[in-house]
C-alpha cells in the first residue's frame, strides 16, 4: 500500500516499509548508536542492559528505540539466558541483534553522512 508522506514541503508516495522510510526511522541519533553498536558487537547480540552500559542512556529509552527498529524490521529479537555475570544464576532475557537490512540501511545512512 502506497500513502502519501509529507516530508518537509515535498510529498512524497512512500511504501511502509520503503527504504526511505526505514532511513527514516533509523536516522534518529540514539538509533544510529544502537545499530552501530549491535553491529560493532563481538557476539552480534545484546540485551537493553548490555545496551544501556555501553551507551549510557536510560535502560526505557533503550527500550522504546528497539521497538521502533524491531517494528520496522530492522532489528530483531530472541528470547535467552543472559551469559555475561560468571557465579550468577542465567536470567531470561531478550536479545537483539541487527537484520541484513538494518545493516543496509546503516551503510546508506552513513554514505549519506560522510558526503
Amino acid at each position: 500500500m502506497i500513502v502519501q508522506q509529507k516530508v518537509s514541503s515535498i510529498k512524497l508516495p512512500i511504501n511502509k516499509n520503503s527504504d526511505i522510510q526505514l532511513i527514516h526511522v533509523a536516522a534518529q541519533s540514539t538509533r544510529l548508536q544502537i545499530l552501530n553498536l549491535l553491529l560493532s558487537s563481538k557476539t552480534r547480540k545484546m540485551f537493553p542492559t548490555q545496551i544501556e552500559r555501553n551507551l549510557e542512556i536510560q535502560r526505557r529509552v533503550i527500550s522504546f528505540h528497539l521497538n521502533a527498529l524491531e517494528e520496522v524490521g530492522l532489528v530483531k529479537s530472541k528470547f535467552g539466558l543472559s551469559e555475561e555475570d560468571e557465579g550468577k544464576r542465567p536470567q531470561a532475557v531478550r536479545y537483539y541483534s541487527i537484520t541484513d537490512k538494518g545493516k543496509e540501511i546503516l551503510r546508506k545512512l552513513v554514505s549519506i553522512i560522510e558526503r
